[in-house]
């Protein structure tokens, strides 16, 4: 079975109007997808900013709550695999470091983006019986900036509901990508 690596990346994205910015961290997306991360047994979260004051911001937070002083908290467990990180080359570098391979580098986006589309049961099939590591890429604001594209490898299939409405927050997208990937199946 092949580590399963998430990352949330705050740069470079698109606003809503199509320009390249640097979306703000939420205590919310750092400690809810830490936690979905642990409960699926994702080797490592990545929280990537290039602002200085944001990292320091969630290093903070990670640091808080990995050592609760007393305080009942299942936090601290979950926030051990959080690192807080500059680019998404430094996430990659440090992956590379602890694998023997290059991860392969999964977008995720609520719209359609012109890669390779890969099922959620290929590539829980892939985890499953495969060693190489997988990376999931979840973006913030309106979605990765297209830059990034040649450096992805595939891209899943957006979330749908059953209606037109298609606005999830990224924390609740990553546990539902987190739980067909990696959740026990239904007997």
């Amino acid at each position: 079975m092949g580590n399963l690596y998430a990352g949330i990346l705050h740069y470079p994205v698109k606003n809503s109007k199509g320009n390249i910015v640097a979306t703000a961290l939420t205590g919310l997306d750092l400690h809810d997808i830490a936690r979905s991360a642990r409960t699926f047994e994702l080797a490592q979260y990545y929280v990537m900013t290039p602002l200085t004051t944001q990292r320091r911001i969630a290093k903070t937070m990670v640091e808080y709550w990995k050592d609760p002083g007393g305080r009942a908290s299942n936090r601290s467990e979950a926030l051990k695999n959080v690192q807080v990180l500059a680019t998404l080359e430094d996430s990659l570098v440090e992956i590379h470091s602890r694998e023997t391979e290059r991860p392969l580098l999964v977008a995720t986006s609520a719209r359609d983006v012109p890669l390779t589309q890969m099922s959620y049961e290929a590539l829980r099939t892939q985890i499953e019986t495969e060693s190489r590591p997988v990376y999931l890429l979840f973006g913030t604001g309106w979605g990765l900036a297209d830059e990034l594209l040649p450096k992805l490898d595939c891209v899943l299939p957006p979330i749908l509901g059953p209606g037109d409405f298609n606005h999830l927050s990224v924390r609740a997208a990553a546990a539902i990508i987190f739980d067909r990937l990696r959740g026990l199946k239904e007997t």
